[in-house]
C-alpha cells in the first residue's frame, strides 16, 4: 500500500522545510501569534506591579516602625493616672450609676471609648471597665489618638438566628 504525499506547491520536492512566510493557516504547526507576546508583556508588567507594591508596603512598615519604636507601652489604668474605684460587688443600684458616669466622663478625657452595642447593666458596664479594660495595654503616645474598645469583642454572643441557620 503506498502512501499518497499531500501536494503543496510551497513545497519543493527536495523536502526542505517552508519558510516563515509560506506558513498557512492549514499547516499543523504556526508560529506564536502576537497575543502571546503582549501577555508576556503583561506578566512582565504585573510583575513590575507587585515589586512596586512590595516597595510600597515597605515603606510603609518602616514608616510605622520609625513613629512607633520610640512609643511607651501602658496599661489603660496606669494611663488615666490610676484612678481610686471601688470593687463592683461592693457597689449599689445608686453608686454605681455615679462611678460608672464617672469612669466613662475620665476614659473620655484620655480618648478611650468603651461601646456596649447591647444594652447591659451598669454593673456589668462598670464591672467590665474596672477588671477587664483597666487590664489592657495600649501605647502611649501624645497625640491622643482614640482608643476604642467594644465590649461584644471581648463577649462575643451568638445571634438567635445564627442557631436556627444550621438546621
Amino acid at each position: 500500500m503506498s502512501v499518497k504525499k499531500p501536494q503543496n506547491k510551497n513545497l519543493k520536492s527536495s523536502g526542505k522545510k517552508k519558510k516563515k512566510e509560506e506558513v498557512s493557516e492549514n499547516d499543523d504547526y504556526a508560529l506564536p501569534e502576537e497575543d502571546s507576546v503582549k501577555n508576556e508583556s503583561d506578566d512582565e508588567k504585573e510583575l513590575r506591579d507587585l515589586n512596586e507594591d512590595d516597595d510600597e508596603f515597605i515603606l510603609q512598615v518602616k514608616e510605622f516602625e520609625k513613629n512607633h519604636t520610640k512609643g511607651k507601652i501602658v496599661n489603660i489604668f496606669n494611663r488615666i493616672g490610676k484612678p481610686k474605684f471601688r470593687e463592683y460587688g461592693k457597689l449599689d443600684r445608686i453608686s454605681v450609676k455615679d462611678e460608672l458616669k464617672r469612669l466613662i466622663l475620665l476614659l473620655d478625657k484620655y480618648n478611650i471609648i468603651v461601646h456596649f452595642h447591647n444594652d447591659y447593666s451598669d454593673i456589668e458596664k462598670y464591672r467590665f471597665i474596672t477588671e477587664e479594660i483597666f487590664r489592657e495595654f495600649a501605647e502611649y503616645d501624645k497625640k491622643n489618638n482614640h482608643i476604642t474598645f467594644l465590649y461584644e469583642d471581648y463577649h462575643p454572643e451568638m445571634a438567635e438566628d445564627e442557631d436556627e441557620e444550621d438546621y
